[in-house]
């Protein structure tokens, strides 16, 4: 039990000789999870943040169009295709209307 518990100790604190064996295998080990990993562990998943989108940025469209004509706009403006899961009209006290765009 108190060779595992050293081995353990001597691996945690990185307390082995450059250019042992044991050094070897943990830098080994450490570039085979660096270049193994999946890609996803290392990048941010983007927060589904919703978008507004005022009437005065779409111009004149019909009520049964707004789905395609937001996802277009999006599409125009960041680039890439936007996934829409739901659309709320909003209208401020001005008589404003604006579109909170939630995505997928």
């Amino acid at each position: 039990m108190k060779i595992i518990l050293a081995t353990l100790k001597k691996t945690l604190f990185w307390s082995y000789d450059r250019g042992s064996w044991q050094y070897d295998v943990m830098c080994v080990l450490i570039l085979a999870f660096i270049f193994l990993a999946p890609n996803s562990m290392f990048t941010r998943h983007r927060s589904t943040v919703p978008l507004v989108v005022r009437s005065v940025e779409l111009g004149q469209i019909e009520p049964n169009n707004l789905e395609r004509e937001l996802s277009i706009r999006l599409e125009q403006k960041y680039g890439h295709a936007a996934k829409i899961a739901r659309i709320e009209t909003v209208e401020d006290s001005s008589g404003e209307v604006s579109y909170v765009v939630h995505q997928k």
